[in-house]
């Protein structure tokens, strides 16, 4: 039977695989979060600077100067809430990348130890059933070779008995 810390090291390596996945899996949901929620936080913006904009409209509609500066301060912060929310989208998907490339390292590198685990236990299962077949299997006496699990005297005290009645 295989030593238990192989085993261990087996289980081991299964469990840092799956614990790889799992991480992965709350990565991505953490991301979609962040993504999801600097969106609403834009949106909410955007809509509060519309209706600065209209009120401003509304206050003066005769002065087209201030409207006009209104209007282009308005444009302007639009501008820049959509190179921010692009800039966010940029590093979230470098960061994602990254977090893939670390993620599939460690789950290679889990997956090689319960490998390694697997042919420790069969290296020391096979070369138990090895030696066993050595001890079993060996030559006797006059050159024969005996069979294993103690079947070698009653075959042979059989095949005497049918000798000796032909």
């Amino acid at each position: 039977m295989p030593q238990p810390s192989t085993i261990d090291k087996f289980f081991g390596a299964v469990d840092d695989a799956y614990d790889v996945i799992l991480d992965t899996i709350k990565a991505g949901s953490d991301r979609r979060y962040r993504v999801s929620k600097g969106l609403i936080e834009q949106a909410e913006k955007g809509q509060r600077e519309a209706l600065e904009l209209a009120h401003t409209i509304a206050k003066s509609p005769t002065d087209l100067g201030k409207a006009s500066a209104a209007v282009v301060e308005t444009l302007t912060k639009t501008q820049g809430r959509i190179l921010e929310t692009s800039r966010q989208w940029l590093d979230e998907a470098l960061d994602s990348q990254q977090e893939r490339r670390e993620g599939l390292r460690r789950w290679i590198d889990a997956n090689r130890q319960a490998g390694e685990a697997v042919v420790e236990a069969s290296r020391g299962v096979f070369g138990r059933a090895q030696e066993r077949a050595r001890q079993a299997v060996r030559p006797n006496r006059d050159g024969n070779r005996a069979k294993a699990g103690g079947e070698t005297q009653p075959r042979r005290k059989a095949q005497s008995a049918e000798a000796e009645s032909e």
